[in-house]
């Protein structure tokens, strides 16, 4: 996983927050990063209808953004049965122990894909090199 220049920027300066690593990390929204928050600070899980009221957003957008929190293993959905028939889920976020070594295991794989390239920079950049000037016909 290699981030975006922007996020590689935003996370290297000298006052990133919290905030600006986690959204770099999981390549977050404003609003996926405050739905994962809203989660965080309610400590107990809610259905789709509560959040989207929560974040002042409309529930497909709010369920597109839960979607991926859960994808991302930060979030988990589960699925409750009602009474008198049919069922719902309910989001609830990770607790922080679990969320932070989810964190801890990005930060880890984005260090060993850095290395990776760094251990064959010149080599790959000799080959980048070449090409251009082979197809530019410069000798």
């Amino acid at each position: 996983m290699i981030l975006p220049t922007a996020s590689i920027a935003s996370i290297t300066r000298m006052n990133a927050t919290i905030e600006d690593l986690i959204m770099s990390l999981y390549d977050l929204s404003p609003l996926e990063f405050d739905l994962l928050f809203a989660l965080i600070a309610r400590k107990k899980a809610a259905p789709l209808d509560v959040l989207s009221k929560e974040v002042n957003r409309d529930k497909t957008t709010v369920f597109r953004c839960l979607q991926k929190l859960v994808n991302l293993r930060i979030c988990e959905k589960e699925t409750k049965t009602l009474k008198e028939g049919g069922w719902y889920h309910v989001y609830s976020a990770i607790d922080v122990a679990a969320f932070k070594m989810e964190t801890e295991k990005r930060v880890k794989e984005i260090k060993e894909s850095f290395d990776g390239l760094l251990s064959k920079f010149e080599a790959d950049l000799n080959k980048t090199l070449n090409s251009i000037y082979d197809y530019r016909g410069i000798v």
